[in-house]
């Protein structure tokens, strides 16, 4: 499940994972799905099957505790982002998600299970190397075990965040949160930091709830790790400082984790597709990605003709164009999707850009 905390928003699933479609993971730690965390405190085992885009996920995991004292669990969960209208770098939609969850009783531990909802209207706003997003809506969970106990809460979330891409595959955020339920008003304000490269990544992030009587310790911090050993396998690990969490009602924890993810099936269309190679003509050099149906979040194009900011793109049928005047010479270039994630499509001549990566490369005669 996605963290509730804001400063995640560009860290978590971004561990970085990049590959989208299908995959299976496999996981051992602490449990890494927010309510059940609450209940669980063993070390356990986990399986979980992910579909991954940049503007829609789902996952299914269970879990079982290694020590045998824990409960087994079970979560699924889907959600997205849902556009309806974007003009000039600005996309307007909805942040939507759900989850549901259960674990079974072992020893005193209690039989259970709930669910959560969010439904956040957002605007998102790209302008050169800066993202800005916005959204405010409402989060509900529903708790309940061993049939004597059930609880429902609601919270009014409000959500900011800054994220700059000073150079490709390098992202530094800044975020704040507002939650307003239960006739208590947390603030919250944090960052993160995430790298992206061809051998893999790495991410972290630091934050405090504000409010003087939160349950100490209020701070939260995170890093972690992936190595890509294949095209579509990655090992990755975390480590966590987590705060109490309004929303689940958990204690203060320290968390861990090991995972390897490998990808099942092949990637959506719009992952794999080829791009085509661009085009010189006396208006500039055009470039064309393929846009996945539907899709109303820009990517941009960015290179040293532009001093590596991006130039966002425009929808035109099946690809998303954009015409850019570049002088005479050898450049280096590649493009950034919607979510902040670098990407050089297949069929394009690459180079290793001295960092780790690759870029592609263009010739202007």
């Amino acid at each position: 499940m996605r963290r509730a905390l804001p400063a995640l928003a560009a860290c978590v699933l971004a561990t970085p994972l990049a590959a989208q479609g299908w995959s299976a993971e496999a996981t051992v730690g602490r449990a890494a799905y927010d309510p059940v965390a609450a209940r669980v405190h063993s070390t356990s085992a986990s399986l979980a099957l992910r579909y991954d885009t940049p503007r829609r996920w789902l996952y299914a995991s269970a879990g079982a505790p290694l020590d045998g004292t824990g409960p087994g669990w079970a979560a699924t969960g889907a959600g997205g982002f849902l556009g309806v209208a974007q003009r000039r770098g600005l996309a307007l939609g909805a942040t939507v998600a759900g989850h549901a969850y259960g674990y079974v009783a072992a020893d005193v531990a209690p039989t259970g299970g709930g669910g959560t909802v969010e439904v956040l209207p957002t605007a998102i706003l790209q302008h050169g190397p800066v993202r800005a997003q916005l959204s405010a809506g409402f989060v509900g969970v529903a708790d309940g075990f061993s049939g004597l106990y059930s609880e429902r809460r609601g919270f009014v979330d409000t959500n900011a965040s800054v994220a700059w891409t000073p150079s490709a595959g390098v992202e530094l955020s800044a975020s704040a949160r507002y939650l307003h339920g239960e006739g208590r008003q947390l603030p919250y304000a944090g960052g993160g930091a995430q790298l992206d490269r061809r051998w893999g990544g790495a991410w972290a992030y630091a934050g405090v709830w504000l409010d003087p009587n939160y349950v100490q310790p209020a701070t939260a911090a995170g890093v972690g790790a992936s190595v890509r050993l294949g095209r579509r396998l990655d090992v990755a690990g975390a480590f966590r400082q987590e705060p109490a969490d309004p929303l689940y009602r958990s204690v203060p924890r320290r968390s861990w984790s090991v995972s390897v993810r490998r990808g099942i099936g092949r990637p959506p269309a719009a992952a794999r597709s080829a791009a085509p190679p661009p085009v010189v003509s006396g208006e500039g050099v055009t470039f064309r990605l393929p846009r996945a149906p539907g899709d109303t979040l820009a990517p941009a194009v960015l290179g040293d003709f532009s001093r590596w900011q991006p130039v966002p793109m425009a929808a035109d049928g099946e690809f998303w164009i954009v015409t850019v005047r570049i002088p005479r010479g050898v450049h280096h270039y590649g493009f950034r999707r919607a979510d902040g994630t670098f990407l050089v499509p297949p069929g394009l001549p690459l180079v290793d850009d001295g960092m780790g990566g690759n870029s592609a490369v263009l010739v202007v005669g």
